[in-house]
């Protein structure tokens, strides 16, 4: 569905010579992961809606999204694939957060084992992506940066806005499992190939 419209997008704008020939694929390549990102973004904060916590959501999104942005780890062989895993993320996530599942102490080991994977791991990169070793060194410090940041926020949130509280340690946790995930990939990708 997102490869025919992306697809027909690229074709008006190449039509009415918005883009030349030799751009089309980066557009359609821009068009159809942005419809997919939009759609999971768009999904994510509906299910924050039916689960009645909106607003953590929004939250999870916002940490979530810069902290996998740079350290990485599996990706999904397809859009659709990554469509139906980030939502079933999200439902993990709003059923740990609607339900209080997780003690404070439960949120501490969370956040020290996530800690434990990213000083290990980060950033883990995908066959489709490489990281030549000045791509992983500035992945490296960048994940690190966004890590401390949110190990802030999560000491605020512990702090002053307990209700939010239990949303850093999520984060981390869940990022921490995708880098494991993907070193996983990447090793058994290596050994068939």
């Amino acid at each position: 569905m997102f490869a025919k419209l992306a697809e027909y997008l690229t074709q008006q704008l190449e039509n009415e010579t918005v883009i030349s020939s030799d751009k089309r694929e980066l557009y359609r390549y821009g068009f159809q992961n942005g419809m997919i990102l939009m759609l999971n973004f768009i999904t994510s904060i509906l299910i924050g809606v039916i689960f009645g916590k909106a607003l953590e959501s929004i939250i999870l999104l916002a940490a979530y999204i810069p902290l996998r942005s740079y350290a990485g780890g599996h990706h999904s062989s397809s859009s659709e694939k990554c469509y139906i895993v980030s939502s079933l993320i999200m439902i993990i996530w709003m059923c740990l957060l609607k339900f209080q599942i997780l003690s404070t102490s439960c949120c501490v080991i969370m956040l020290i084992a996530g800690l434990i994977v990213f000083i290990m791991l980060a950033p883990v990169e995908d066959k489709n992506k490489p990281l030549d070793e000045d791509e992983i060194h500035i992945y490296r410090k960048r994940s690190f940066a966004v890590l401390l940041i949110e190990i802030c926020v999560w000491l605020i949130f512990v702090l002053f806005i307990h209700k939010f509280k239990q949303v850093i340690p999520i984060v981390i946790f869940t990022e921490a499992l995708m880098l494991l995930l993907g070193k996983i990939k990447n090793i058994r990708y290596k050994k068939v190939n």
